[in-house]
């Protein structure tokens, strides 16, 4: 479905993949699928919740079933948090309702206030209902984007790495822990929260850093979508943005393909005006 351009996530791919598939082919689930996305920024998870968008609805991420949350803009301020908890419960409710398969995303988990998840729980749970039984929750799928975590799957990469492990020979098993305590342990939505600790969430799954040959097959996309083909020396000008660490391999890029979409069409501009 989004393997083409998702690059250097193999186990992402297959993780998301198969989840997806598992719980679309069974007609009684016992729960909602939860998946909770980590890693470094431009690493993938949003470009992943629109491709399950595409391949969901007809309208894709603009679809009515489609509902999206940013924990910086729709969550700012702590104190209101019950008006939060609130809005939440609501718009849930009413979307499973009008169509029990909807899709929740909660991006930037990592910037909402300590707490507010917990009003998920009810939603989340094996065999749950809502509206006095009259609505299941076991088809919608919640996805959660967040960064924590995504600095203990940066060095836990780095340390197989010089372990002698290639990247395509790291599975889920070499992350699921780093990730599971960070996002339980770092400051933000996911801070001690009930979703975590009464096991909740399926599958955590691992975002890693790029590096620059995934990197530059970005940019190469993003020139492939305007129909240009790259000169080195417009690659090597859109790449001039990326930087590496952590130090003293510098490995990894540390924002991915962020911000390079906006360079490459600036490129791509400037060499239509000289044709």
């Amino acid at each position: 479905m989004f393997n083409s351009q998702l690059f250097g996530q193999h186990i992402a791919h297959e993780i998301i993949m198969s989840a997806l598939r598992g719980h679309l082919w069974n007609n009684n689930p016992r729960k909602a699928l939860v998946l909770s996305l980590h890693g470094v920024p431009g690493s993938g998870k949003n470009y992943v919740t629109h491709m399950i968008a595409m391949a969901f609805y007809k309208n894709h991420h603009k679809s009515k079933y489609f509902h999206f949350f940013n924990g910086r803009s729709d969550f700012p301020q702590h104190q209101n948090i019950n008006e939060y908890k609130v809005k939440i419960q609501d718009t849930i409710t009413n979307a499973l309702r009008e169509c029990e398969k909807s899709i929740f995303v909660f991006d930037e988990v990592d910037k909402m206030p300590e707490g507010l998840l917990n009003v998920l729980v009810p939603f989340l749970e094996y065999h749950s209902h809502v509206m006095g039984g009259k609505v299941s929750t076991n088809h919608a799928i919640f996805i959660f984007l967040s960064n924590t975590g995504s600095r203990q799957i940066v060095m836990r990469l780095l340390e197989l790495w010089e372990q002698g492990k290639k990247r395509i020979e790291t599975t889920l098993l070499d992350f699921e822990r780093v990730i599971a305590m960070g996002a339980f342990n770092e400051k933000g939505g996911f801070h001690k929260s009930d979703t975590i600790e009464a096991s909740l969430i399926d599958h955590y799954v691992p975002f890693l850093p790029m590096e620059e040959q995934h990197v530059m097959m970005c940019v190469k996309a993003a020139f492939t979508e305007r129909n240009l083909q790259p000169t080195k020396e417009m690659m090597e000008e859109s790449m001039t943005l990326v930087t590496y660490g952590p130090p003293p391999h510098f490995l990894y890029s540390n924002t991915g393909c962020k911000r390079l979409d906006q360079k490459v069409a600036a490129i791509a501009y400037r060499s239509d005006l000289k044709s």
